[in-house]
């Protein structure tokens, strides 16, 4: 059964998760409480993540396509961001007081990357094969404009 997926709604709510996430970096966090609920924040973004790039990379008929691109690239980028600070950051919750989950958050990260690539590489081969002749041509143009003096 193939259903509507509402990318900007399902990305916004990814950002809003990834931003707990980073304001809770910035505070004296108690890792006993929020260590684990962390993680299975962190992994759940990283697959939600996936499962939109591979539905908004399928849905080719999509009007904004490109824009919900964009908008995905940015939350990448974000998540990138969080995650390179609990793997090199000191927060409660990082990688410096848990080495243990150093491997876990580097293969997240390495995720994103290729996330990351692989929009860069859609976006780069969608605008490639825009036209690059003016839809209306110049004749065209002043024909219509003619009427306007």
């Amino acid at each position: 059964m193939h259903k509507h997926i509402n990318f900007e709604d399902s990305i916004f709510i990814i950002n809003t998760r990834i931003r707990i996430i980073r304001d809770m970096l910035l505070l004296d966090t108690d890792p006993d409480l929020f260590l684990e609920k962390t993680m299975d924040d962190i992994n759940f973004i990283d697959k939600t993540l996936a499962v939109i790039l591979e539905q908004l990379s399928d849905n080719k008929r999509f009007i904004e396509r490109m824009e919900q691109f964009h908008n995905l690239a940015e939350t990448e980028r974000i998540f990138a961001a969080v995650l390179s600070d609990l793997i090199n950051g000191d927060s409660s919750i990082s990688s410096g007081k848990f080495p243990a989950i150093r491997d876990s958050f580097t293969l997240l990260w390495n995720h994103t990357q290729e996330r990351r690539k692989a929009i860069d590489d859609i976006v780069g081969s969608e605008i490639e094969g825009l036209p690059v002749d003016p839809v209306v041509s110049s004749d065209e143009l002043s024909e219509l404009l003619q009427n306007l003096k």
